[in-house]
């Protein structure tokens, strides 16, 4: 058997062709709304649903173990001094604070 494979590279992607059928009003509102090709519509609404897939995992991860419940992760902060801080600022940070306004003309 010989397979035939097909694809081409754009600015360093490897691109595939898909052939499919769609809801034409959403197509045509999609292609009003953000004036670009089909295919740059396509890899927009592939890039979203991507990262709601990978936030669904992560929730679902965050379900099965959640940060509190990991003795790795379970820890008590050090306290802080309450804010709004009132107490004078050191030496060191007003210097720091006076050489990066000077570098960015502030």
């Amino acid at each position: 058997m010989i397979y035939s494979i097909t694809f081409s590279i754009i600015s360093s992607m490897r691109r595939e062709r898909i052939s499919t059928t769609v809801d034409r009003d959403r197509l045509l509102a999609c292609r009003r709304l953000l004036g670009t090709s089909d295919s740059k519509l396509f890899d927009r609404a592939l890039a979203v649903l991507l990262n709601e897939l990978e936030g669904d995992r992560e929730r679902q991860a965050l379900d099965l173990m959640p940060y509190h419940e990991d003795s790795d992760l379970a820890w008590e902060a050090p306290a802080a001094p309450s804010l709004p801080y009132n107490g004078e600022v050191p030496q060191d940070v007003q210097r720091l604070a006076q050489e990066r306004r000077q570098r960015t003309g502030m």
